[in-house]
């Protein structure tokens, strides 16, 4: 039977601010979607995603992933409802994605386990 490892502060912190950026992120779809407070409160649980993506640093790239396209995507909703301009909702979802990648070492991270993946 597998043993279930404990959370560090750090980690209960993060998941932590997953939990509370997602529900943020709900509400802000559901409660008056297309409107200046849904994409100000669709920043604010963007903000807090990027936050659990740095607190928590998972070894699973996929959920790592998952976190930082929904912050990506919350960023661009609050980009798009303020300008209406997909120009710049794209260069912004490049621009925030890329600096959650490069700054929270995913690169470094795929680069040390990338000798483990054909090992299962």
């Amino acid at each position: 039977m597998k043993t279930l490892r404990r959370l560090t502060f750090v980690q209960f912190f993060g998941y932590l601010a997953l939990v509370l950026g997602v529900l943020i992120e709900l509400y802000a779809l559901f409660n008056g979607l297309g409107t200046h407070g849904s994409g100000d409160d669709m920043f604010g649980g963007a903000v807090i995603l990027g936050l659990a993506v740095a607190f928590i640093h998972s070894e699973h790239l996929p959920f790592t992933l998952g976190m930082i396209g929904l912050s990506t995507l919350g960023f661009a909703y609050f980009t798009f409802i303020h300008t209406h301009g997909w120009l710049w909702t794209i260069i912004i979802a490049i621009a925030v994605a890329a600096f959650l990648i490069y700054f929270f070492g995913i690169r470094s991270d795929i680069r040390k386990n990338q000798s483990e993946w054909f090992h299962f």
